[in-house]
């Protein structure tokens, strides 16, 4: 049985507002509110480190579950190193690692989000072809 929340939903949105900023946005797919995405009783922003926790503990940006769970698999899948380095040299190396993960797995969501703007100037061109006349396309 759901616990009683006597703020409700505004309360919620206002808890999430002070913990993430009122302009909170999913590094990867944009999103300012991912509770669309899947239905949970908690918030759907995490905190991804790009260049690893154990490297770079306070290095953190918001992102859905969704988005969080690919980047996540992307370090896994290029074998970034996630525990603590011994060496000054080696930490270097897996933070360089992280972040080439990253940036590599960002690049595929921002040609995704290229190719879908793509998708809409042609849907544009084939059903209003004057568009790009209009004051608002400016």
């Amino acid at each position: 049985m759901p616990t009683h929340d006597p703020l409700g939903s505004g309360g919620r949105k206002h808890r999430r507002r002070l913990k993430l900023g009122p302009d909170a946005r999913c590094l990867g797919c944009g999103r300012p509110n991912p509770v669309v995405l899947m239905k949970a009783n908690r918030t759907m922003f995490e905190w991804h480190h790009p260049l690893g926790r154990a490297h770079v503990p306070d290095l953190e940006v918001p992102v859905c579950r969704n988005c969080h769970a690919e980047f996540s698999a992307a370090q896994v899948d290029d074998a970034v190193p996630l525990e603590p380095q011994p060496t000054v040299l080696e930490r270097q190396a897996a933070i360089f690692q992280a972040f080439v993960s990253f940036l590599r797995a960002l690049a595929e969501v921002l040609l995704e989000w290229a190719l879908r703007a793509a998708s809409v100037i042609a849907g544009l061109d084939a059903d209003y072809p004057d568009w790009r006349t209009k004051s608002w396309a400016r």
